[in-house]
């Protein structure tokens, strides 16, 4: 089955893009009026923004990908599956605007008027009719890594660079020192979209930047920091053939959460899910295991048919959770005010979907902060 399925163009092209950001020379020693931290939502959308005003800009991204939390990982029979940020809402208006700008398509998320429960260890999964959908969850066609390539291809590959890891910034006489594995270089304004529990951990500020930002930074819990997801592609769609629903909800055993996620065209299918964090302290493989097991039980034999097992286990991503044996509660500090701070007459200014003062910690509050950021920079040129 694998052999048949072919990658379609839209993911050769995003392919090719990717190849060639990789194996774009090293090295970006010359000054930039604006450099971005982080090549996430937040930093590509601002980046989208800058360039349409045509203004001077580099992004500087640690990783060896773009797009931060948001991370779609193809499967064996070319199932896009987020195991990132995943739905929107009709109550995200920047983000509805920007994928109609850049001509993404979205569909719903399919539910299905039936669930699987489980209460506890010792009771099995039971069908349960699912209420009425009270707001329509929406996917991005393509997945959430297509949002972010196709804001990437709006920009010139040369400002964005990737495997560079921060760890120093100076500043002095009105300039930005920005030190990294790749050396050094200098900028007259910054705009850091890093999560700021990991930008308090990991950047060296000279000045040092105020006790009373960096206590509430620290204390900021980044979202997707502690969780593991997985997806696992197959063949044919069994539970549509049994008829069974595939959403399901756990409180004990290997994932709490479940759900369809067959591509746009329901022509490749998968099932994703949320991993218990007990589940953080296993190996990939005995994560693998326990899940497929639980499966087998809840849907039976057909589940070992399946072609792909994909999974992200987040807290062992560095430039996700600097700390990850320090325990915060979900969206803790997210929005709060200090977050938002700017410094240095506001050439330092902090930015990223957890500092937003709308919807901190998802997407459109992520969209919502580059557009904060970006109408700073503009009042000042």
């Amino acid at each position: 089955m694998e052999g048949r399925c072919k990658p379609s163009t839209a993911i050769t092209a995003a392919s090719d893009y990717l190849y060639s950001l990789w194996n774009k020379p090293k090295g970006f020693f010359m000054h930039s009026k604006i450099t971005i931290l982080g090549g996430g939502l937040t930093g590509l959308t601002l980046a989208y923004l800058l360039e349409r005003e045509g203004m001077d800009f580099q992004i500087l991204e640690a990783r060896n990908r773009l797009g931060g939390r948001l991370f779609t990982k193809m499967s064996g029979n070319h199932i896009p599956v987020d195991l990132g940020a995943a739905w929107f809402w009709d109550y995200n208006p920047r983000l509805q605007q920007l994928l109609k700008d850049l001509k993404i398509a979205s569909f719903p998320q399919k539910m299905g008027p039936a669930v699987w429960y489980q209460q506890h260890s010792s009771a099995g999964f039971q069908q349960m009719q699912l209420p009425e959908q009270q707001q329509t969850s929406y996917r991005i066609h393509g997945g959430s890594t297509n949002l972010i390539l196709s804001l990437a291809a709006t920009l010139e590959k040369e400002r964005i660079h990737l495997d560079t890891v921060v760890d120093q910034i100076r500043f002095q006489d009105h300039t930005y020192s920005i030190h990294s594995n790749l050396g050094v270089v200098t900028t007259d304004n910054i705009v850091c979209t890093i999560p700021p529990a990991v930008m308090a951990h990991s950047l060296d500020f000279q000045p040092q930047l105020p006790a009373d930002f960096l206590n509430i930074a620290t204390a900021t819990q980044t979202w997707m920091e502690d969780s593991i997801k997985f997806g696992l592609g197959f063949p044919t769609a069994f539970w549509k053939e049994q008829k069974i629903p595939v959403t399901a909800f756990s409180n004990s055993g290997s994932f709490t959460e479940l759900y369809d996620y067959s591509n746009f065209e329901q022509d490749r299918f998968a099932i994703m899910g949320f991993l218990h964090p007990q589940m953080n302290h296993l190996t990939a493989e005995n994560r693998k295991t326990k899940v497929v097991d639980q499966l087998v039980q809840l849907f039976g034999p057909a589940v070992n048919d399946y072609v792909s097992y994909e999974e992200c286990a987040w807290n062992a991503e560095p430039f996700t959770n600097a700390t990850p044996k320090q325990s915060l509660a979900p969206h803790q500090n997210n929005g709060h005010p200090i977050l938002r701070s700017h410094f240095n007459n506001r050439s330092l200014i902090m930015a990223g979907s957890e500092t937003s003062a709308v919807l901190a910690g998802y997407m459109e509050g992520a969209l919502h902060s580059a557009h904060t950021a970006f109408d700073i920079l503009m009042s000042k040129s």
